[in-house]
């Protein structure tokens, strides 16, 4: 008996969030079991902020996630923790582990059918995700608008034609960096994720 394909739902908004591993060492690149267990720290890094920021997981990719939240600051939020905490985990690992991730941020119309998530939100997301600088998150300037005036601790920078490789969007695009620090704690709660820091 055939079922029909799940109905697509009403659109939405909602802010899609695209993460991306790069910078993988040359011996990441040509040593699969290290490759695999870079993926499945950065799954584990990433699934154990989620809900916290109140993020659902829509889909694991080959190097990253989608993630999508019901609002901008949430998502922003979610995005410069994970760099943070990246950067501290970093720190404490040998060269050949050290990663850093590309995220790109767009607030925008969304469809939900058969369990992914489809639209216009989806695109641009997945756009500036791959423009984005290593170490860094790109979002759209809905996505500003809703961050602007809330304490996010990182400064938002409009980046111009030459910044974007000359690649036009249909908004603009601001570059927020996490602020340079080393919280302590997030050593100890490292540790507790990723056995490869015990």
């Amino acid at each position: 008996m055939m079922v029909d394909a799940q109905q697509a739902e009403p659109p939405k908004v909602a802010a899609i969030m695209f993460t991306d591993m790069v910078e993988l060492s040359t011996e990441a690149r040509r040593d699969e079991v290290l490759n695999n267990e870079l993926r499945e720290e950065h799954g584990r890094l990433v699934r154990s902020l989620l809900s916290g920021h109140g993020g659902r997981e829509i889909k694991r990719l080959e190097d990253g996630f989608l993630v999508e939240f019901d609002e901008a600051l949430p998502a922003v939020a979610c995005a410069l923790e994970l760099q943070e905490v990246l950067n501290a985990r970093n720190e404490c690992v040998p060269d050949e582990r050290r990663v850093q991730l590309r995220i790109g941020i767009h607030l925008g119309s969304v469809v939900h059918q058969d369990g992914d998530v489809f639209g216009e939100g989806v695109n641009l997301a997945a756009r500036l995700e791959s423009l984005a600088r290593p170490g860094s998150l790109y979002v759209s300037e809905p996505v500003a608008r809703q961050v602007r005036g809330h304490q996010v601790e990182a400064a938002m920078v409009r980046l111009g034609r030459s910044d974007l490789k000359k690649i036009r969007l249909p908004v603009p695009v601001y570059r927020i960096d996490p602020p340079v620090r080393r919280p302590r704690s997030w050593v100890a709660r490292l540790r507790g994720l990723l056995p490869s820091l015990g």
